[in-house]
């Protein structure tokens, strides 16, 4: 078995390790305790979290071809740096 991706398969792994990445960064805002979180941003939070699980679905062909597409753009009161 070939661990080599076949054509631009990795752009959509990459895509995805990233994706994941910034779910990931995302997940303290989703509990329960989490500190002087207003209702505004916890409905702010859900949808950029639901936007970034739809983002591989809504992208994919795009990413296959190696377009740079953007992420979701995330809410003013969080700031998740990563390099990508």
């Amino acid at each position: 078995m070939s661990s080599f991706l076949t054509s631009n398969e990795h752009f959509l792994k990459r895509a995805r390790n990233i994706r994941n990445e910034l779910l990931n960064k995302t997940d303290r805002y989703m509990l329960e305790d989490y500190p002087n979180l207003t209702p505004d941003e916890l409905i702010s939070i859900k949808e950029y979290r639901h936007a970034l699980r739809n983002y591989i679905n809504i992208n994919q062909e795009k990413i296959l071809n190696g377009e740079k597409i953007d992420f979701p753009t995330q809410p003013d009161f969080i700031n998740i740096n990563i390099l990508y």
